[in-house]
């Protein structure tokens, strides 16, 4: 492991997703997603009182961004479904997570303009001020801990003013954590890294433009286990 480069990583997690989706899948279905649709419930709830009287009866006027967004459940469903977004942008590694998602998802939703991006999260470009949300469960952890940083960075300048980013870190600080057959798979090679939960608050607090609205360690019912990861709000503030 300490010889593989970040890209030589991700693309064995690349492959891994893609050769395992439908185990990954039926796995998932069998956990509860009530924690993290309980995050995005206060995420949206935040954005909307947020908003002024005008912006709130606009209809769907806002941009959302969901990194890693798997088969699209249960956040990128509910993205689609909440009548909140006029444009929607869906970024996994796994090609065959991400069609399905968009085999799914898009024809249902014609009214939202959507975007499907296959690829590295830290090779993705858009304009400063682009998204009112970020999104990105389970995902960022996939990434070697100094490239989290830099997807933080990205994500403070992706964001509007106000803007508002869901996210979850490992609790522990581990360099490299791997698993060489994931849920029993051969072909299930995973890797996760992260700076630990004591470390996140003052490593975000450097990031220019974020603040933190929620920050607290929650329990993860992975089924034989309960699984603590640090789960932040943030909020993008004026820079000055």
């Amino acid at each position: 492991m300490a010889d593989l480069s970040p890209k030589e990583i991700k693309a064995r997690l690349e492959r891994s997703y893609d050769a395992i989706a439908d185990t990954y899948n039926a796995w998932t279905v069998n956990h509860p997603s009530s924690l993290r649709l309980s995050y995005l419930d206060r995420l949206l709830h935040l954005l909307q009182t947020q908003d002024s009287p005008d912006e709130s009866h606009t209809g769907c006027d806002k941009s959302a961004l969901e990194l890693g967004c798997g088969n699209g459940q249960p956040i990128l469903q509910r993205l689609f479904s909440s009548g909140l977004f006029s444009s929607i942008v869906a970024n996994d590694m796994s090609s065959v997570q991400l069609n399905s998602a968009r085999s799914e998802l898009e024809a249902k939703h014609d009214n939202v303009q959507s975007e499907w991006i296959h690829g590295d999260m830290t090779s993705l470009s858009f304009d400063p001020c682009s998204f009112n949300i970020i999104i990105g469960l389970y995902t960022l952890i996939h990434l070697p801990r100094s490239e989290q940083l830099l997807m933080l960075e990205k994500i403070s300048r992706w964001l509007k003013p106000g803007g508002l980013a869901l996210l979850n870190f490992s609790k522990e600080d581990t360099e490299a954590d791997v698993i060489e057959q994931w849920l029993g798979r051969k072909e299930g090679w995973m890797f996760w890294s992260g700076h630990g939960a004591s470390s996140m608050p003052g490593l975000i607090q450097k990031v220019q433009g974020l603040e933190i609205v929620v920050g607290e360690i929650r329990p993860e019912d992975e089924g034989s286990a309960d699984v603590e990861f640090y789960w932040v709000i943030l909020r993008k503030i004026a820079i000055s």
